[in-house]
Parts: structure tokens; sequence; C-alpha cells
């Protein structure tokens, strides 16, 4: 398993948070720390500029040469169903 992809989301509705993508086989989990929470959330669905965001970071993870065209192959065919 690769070293989570993350970022903070501050267009959400509820305030900033912390975005975390894990990619293990081929499956992503998904995590969502609300500012001022301790907790990481598993059970909420990305946005659609949660997905774009994730795609934008693995593009240039790519470009710098750590990454592979499976992790990007992957999200856009879970962005397209």
């Amino acid at each position: 398993m690769r070293r989570p992809i993350g970022w903070v989301d501050t267009t959400c509705p509820e305030g900033k948070r912390e975005v975390r993508v894990s990619f293990h086989a081929d499956t992503l989990k998904w995590q969502f720390l609300p500012k001022g929470s301790k907790e990481w959330q598993y059970d909420v669905v990305p946005s659609e500029e949660n997905w774009a965001e994730l795609l934008t970071k693995l593009l240039e993870l790519k470009q710098r040469g750590h990454l592979f065209d499976k992790e990007i192959a992957l999200v856009k065919s879970l962005m397209s169903k």
C-alpha cells in the first residue's frame, strides 16, 4: 500500500476539512477530518470536486515519477460510475 494522498478541502459547506485517500489493491479508502474534530469520518461520500482534486494530485505525482498509471486508471474508472 502506498502512502495516502491528502489535502485540505475548503469548498465543503460545513467548513474546512482534511481529506485523505489511500489505495489498497483495486479499492480506494476516503477519510475526512472536519476542522476541530479528532475523529476521522469514513462514511462520507466524496463530492465531484473531491474526485477532481484527487485526479489532479495523481497527475502531479505521475509527472514527478512517483506514481503508476494503475492508480490513475482506477480513479478514472470509479469517477465514471
